[in-house]
């Protein structure tokens, strides 16, 4: 699995928050929602290359990538949380 697909999920992932943090904080139920309505599916697309352990490995790790930029979000536009 190239990281460029993951990183390009991500990206797109984090365009939602960057949207909802305009709004106020972004919490872990934002992040989730955004991997929800982007990355969701496209791991889906993408799981069949991986296999099952591989395809929860991906999703922790765009999880994990979201929530850091989640965490940048809120530090820059509402002070550290």
């Amino acid at each position: 699995m190239a990281l460029s697909q993951f990183s390009w999920i991500i990206e797109k992932a984090a365009e939602l928050l960057e949207d909802k943090v305009k709004e106020g904080p972004i919490s872990e139920r934002d992040v989730e929602i955004a991997f929800e309505i982007f990355a969701r599916s496209r791991l889906k697309q993408i799981a069949q290359e991986l296999g099952p352990a591989r395809e929860a490995e991906a999703k922790d790790y765009i999880l994990m990538k979201l929530r850091e930029r989640a965490k940048q979000l809120n530090a820059q536009h509402w002070g550290k949380e």
